[in-house]
């Protein structure tokens, strides 16, 4: 049985291209048998729609064919890999501590203690597992470590802990995400700080989060690979899957997964039944207090030591908000500090108990007097309600305050969006994440919000148009333009049917690209793939092409001999650069061979950035390719002196028309950018969408994991989304 799949894994790439391209051969012979066909010129207009739908299937086989045999990934390489992660990880998430107020002034007192509800087995049994060894440097945890401790005690008690498993809860808003930072950047830094050669015992630290993934249908592994390719430019194609792999199996990264409390609550145990069967590295799992209860109630993650984060004390809360203000406090800051400080089971203490409400007010209330309003606030609530209602009231009211203050005038600081604008956008896009039950926003999704079949249209009318204008030029006349515009608009209809029936329309993830590098693409591996693969395309190229318009016209036996010759001849022209083509799209679509800048992580600018360039290489790449091809066939074919740089200039702009055609429809940015539109119309907000995200972050109401966007708290995201009341007086949200 291995060898029967090590024998389908190697040679099914080439099965798939024969089935498709003999698939391609009969579509055409039976669309066109039929006697009433008079006009041999537009039968051109339909294949060309059908290669460029032929031509995705093709190219995606051979990159599926080149991941599967990726081959081994040496210790070296490993080694290597580790440490362009650890460089990532350390810009990524430094730059993420900045954003979120973490360094600088002296951070909010978190500290820790044992779960207030069961959620592990006992701490005796996770202390005394010896899975794994301390790290380098560090002692190994006991059981008395696992009683309390402080945010900066985090990383001992895990490097420490012998199951490799830990459990972080903690009540909404108590800075779990914060805690998950800080803790990566602690990681880093003791790594950097022992011998070299102890520094191969130490794991890079990657925070994920577990939505997206479905662990009744994909092995953990096999979702780590996929999302940690989607982060980090240097795991990207085929070589990046193998070496994600040798690293979580030789234990060189700790995956630290958070928002388990997000999904589905029927799919929590089951990723606690995934992770006992399949995680074999260390692990760090973030959750809410009450959902992550719930679900080992059912699934305990065996071995795995559990803490929960503390509400923050009254002295800590007050010692926190005294850095802000000027010196000395304006009278209002004087007051509300010595109301938390004189009263911890006050609601105004019992609210300002949490990292979320802490920074709301840190960052919403930057005059020197303004934060007069929460005390009014505050006085101004009924009497007797209880102390978590009171509390929950004064949370939603700062949250409310976020979106005014960040899209306040800035000096010298040009606003491009009105608030009401943003604050209109923003409750549009919260809605339809908390209906899409998710907590991450990924640009490439945001077609899934409108119709796809205007864009559709646009794809196919963009694809006739491209080619058939270049078509008709090559005819240069008028009438050659006219009628190659009619026949590109039916070849873009081909491609609307043939793209609603056998294509998603909307890409599941962008193809990024990096900088080329030409020592990389003319490999020899790659020549040689080029070599074969454009001869076997392009002798097909030459059947569909030749063969079967003279099957359809009623070429006798004889006529249909010379046809096949002269099929073969242009095949050996044309070919070749389809192959190159085709190897090229492969080697951009595989950052590992392009040499991306490994030692950064994706973020959501310049993955889109990435796409866009992707495509304008793309565009350029087939036009000059099968432009200078079709040119040489066609000059040479005509037996002129003038007839080689006619072809030649006359099929370049054939070759840029399609090469535009098929481009755009592997543009992720090209669907996003039409979406926005469709979206601009409907809800009256800006139609650069990914100009407005930018901003958003800019102003701390978004932030970024990854290439993936997310509000600055979920409980953000979900007071835009609700339903508003008639006292706040604002338009509102999508049901």
């Amino acid at each position: 049985m291995p060898m029967r799949k090590e024998w389908l894994r190697r040679w099914w790439p080439l099965g798939a291209v024969i089935v498709i391209t003999a698939g391609g051969v009969v579509l055409l012979y039976l669309l066109f048998r039929s006697p009433h066909r008079t006009d041999q010129a537009t039968y051109w207009a339909v294949p060309l729609a059908v290669v460029a739908i032929v031509d995705s299937w093709l190219v995606r086989a051979w990159q599926k064919g080149k991941t599967w045999s990726s081959g081994a990934v040496s210790g070296a390489m490993l080694d290597d890999a580790v440490d362009q992660l650890a460089s990532a990880v350390r810009k990524q998430w430094g730059e993420a501590a900045k954003d979120r107020g973490l360094t600088g002034a002296a951070p909010i007192l978190v500290t820790w203690g044992p779960p207030s509800r069961a959620m592990a087995g006992p701490a005796s049994a996770a202390a005394r597992n010896r899975e794994f060894d301390p790290l380098p440097g560090l002692t190994a945890t006991g059981e008395t470590e696992l009683v309390s401790g402080a945010i900066s005690d985090l990383h001992a008690l895990y490097g420490g802990l012998g199951s490799g498993k830990l459990i972080i809860a903690g009540q909404p808003g108590s800075g779990k995400s914060s805690a998950a930072v800080l803790l990566v950047l602690a990681a880093l830094k003791h790594r950097d700080a022992v011998s070299d050669a102890e520094r191969k015992l130490v794991p890079i630290p990657v925070v994920l989060t577990v939505q997206g993934w479905d662990p009744k249908r994909q092995k953990v592994k096999d979702w780590l690979a996929g999302e940690l390719q989607r982060t980090y430019p240097l795991f990207a194609g085929a070589r990046g899957t193998a070496t994600v792999g040798a690293l979580l199996n030789a234990g060189r990264i700790t995956v630290i997964l958070d928002g388990l409390d997000e999904i589905d609550p029927d799919l929590r145990p089951v990723v606690l039944r995934a992770l006992n069967q399949q995680a074999t590295f260390r692990l760090i799992l973030l959750s809410r207090t009450g959902e992550i209860a719930s679900a080992t109630d059912q699934e305990v993650l065996h071995g795995a030591a559990a803490i929960e984060l503390n509400r923050v004390d009254a002295f800590s809360a007050a010692s926190f908000l005294e850095q802000f203000p000027r010196d000395p406090l304006p009278p209002a800051w004087r007051e509300l500090i010595a109301r938390i400080r004189a009263d911890p089971d006050d609601p105004l203490s019992h609210a300002l108990s949490t990292p979320l409400a802490l920074t709301l007010v840190r960052d919403t209330y930057q005059a020197e007097d303004d934060v007069r309003e929460l005390l009014d606030f505050c006085d101004a609530l009924p009497d007797g309600s209880p102390a978590s209602e009171t509390a929950e009231a004064i949370t939603d009211h700062l949250l409310d305050r976020v979106l005014p203050a960040a899209y306040a005038d800035r000096p010298g600081q040009p606003l491009p969006y009105d608030l009401p604008t943003a604050e209109r956008f923003l409750r549009r896009i919260a809605a339809q994440m908390n209906q899409a039950g998710t907590r991450d926003l990924n640009w490439w999704q945001i077609p899934e919000w409108a119709p796809s079949a205007p864009r559709r249209f646009v794809v196919g009318l963009w694809y006739g148009l491209a080619v058939g204008l270049a078509v008709g030029l090559w005819l240069g006349n008028w009438l050659g333009l006219a009628s190659g515009i009619g026949y590109g608009i039916v070849a873009g209809g081909v491609v609307v049917f043939m793209e609603m029936t056998f294509v998603d329309g909307v890409p599941n993830r962008p193809i990024v690209m990096g900088d080329i590098r030409l020592k990389k693409i003319l490999a020899r591996k790659n020549l040689v793939g080029t070599l074969v693969l454009g001869l076997v395309l392009g002798l097909a190229g030459g059947v569909v092409f030749v063969i079967v318009p003279g099957a359809g016209l009623g070429i006798r036996p004889l006529g249909v001999v010379s046809e096949l010759r002269n099929g073969f001849e242009v095949s050996l022209m044309v070919g070749p650069g389809f192959g190159l083509a085709a190897v090229l799209e492969t080697v951009l679509n595989n950052l590992s061979e392009t040499e991306p800048d490994s030692s950064s992580s994706l973020n959501p600018t310049t993955s889109w950035h990435r796409n866009r360039n992707y495509v304008f290489v793309i565009v350029l790449m087939y036009g000059l390719v099968f432009g200078i091809g079709f040119g040489l066939a066609a000059g040479i074919g005509a037996g002129m002196k003038g007839g080689l740089a006619e072809g030649v200039g006359g099929a370049l702009a054939v070759g840029l028309g399609f090469g535009l055609g098929s481009g755009f429809r592997r543009s992720a940015t090209f669907f996003a950018w039409m979406a926005s539109a469709q979206l601009s119309r409907k809800w009256r907000t800006p139609v650069r969408m990914m100009d407005f995200l930018e901003d958003a972050y800019g102003r701390n109401v978004l932030r970024t994991v990854g290439p993936t966007y997310q509000f600055r708290h979920a409980r953000l995201q979900d007071r835009l989304a609700a339903p508003v009341t008639a006292r706040d007086g604002r338009e509102p949200g999508p049901p």
